[in-house]
């Protein structure tokens, strides 16, 4: 699995808010970003400079405008987006970029332990290849729970403000991080 060696070599994966965060990713090490802001117009070519990069480029489709909430938008993104994943919070359009052959990664928010059980339920049905785990700064146990029923790669976002942030979600079982803040982009190892 390309993504699972690319986390292994490079944990941090750089969450792009804005243009200007796109403009200086090639000065960063991630191989890996998340476009967390576009539009269906202008989306093709953000996706194309990531690739012109060397890098990996996955959509968060729920945060990309012009979008429906359907197959279509998922056959859409492949045919004419082309990038090498999607995120989305919506289980039924995980499952749609799966059937469509799109690396799926299934965001999860985390704010009490019964969505614990909710997520666990949520990778299953919806049978993402990755888990993005909302916020980054939940406890071990909640990493553990979810790998309870599933080895898939778990990303840790959210409230990552420092690197201190950043290692304990790699000592709570995180196997990488997707954050928005520049200075955390270079970090090279789990600690």
């Amino acid at each position: 699995m390309e993504f699972k060696r690319g986390i292994e070599r490079h944990p941090v994966i750089a969450a792009l808010r804005s243009e200007e965060d796109l403009e200086v990713l090639r000065d960063y090490k991630p191989g890996f970003c998340f476009l967390l802001f576009g539009e269906i117009n202008t989306l093709r070519q953000m996706v194309k400079r990531v690739k012109d990069m060397g890098k990996k480029a996955y959509l968060h489709v729920d945060l990309a405008q012009g979008f429906g909430n359907d197959r279509a938008t998922l056959q859409y993104i492949k045919r004419e987006i082309q990038p090498d994943g999607v995120v989305s919070t919506r289980t039924h359009l995980i499952r749609f970029a799966r059937e469509e052959g799109l690396f799926a990664i299934q965001r999860l928010f985390i704010p009490d332990s019964m969505s614990v059980k909710t997520g666990q339920h949520l990778i299953k049905q919806s049978r993402a290849d990755a888990v993005e785990v909302m916020p980054g700064v939940v406890p071990a146990w909640v990493f553990q729970t979810l790998r309870e029923k599933s080895d898939i790669p778990i990303v840790a976002g959210g409230l990552l403000r420092g690197e201190d942030d950043v290692k304990a979600a790699f000592r709570n079982g995180a196997d990488a991080v997707s954050v928005s803040k520049r200075e955390l982009w270079n970090i090279e190892e789990k600690y």
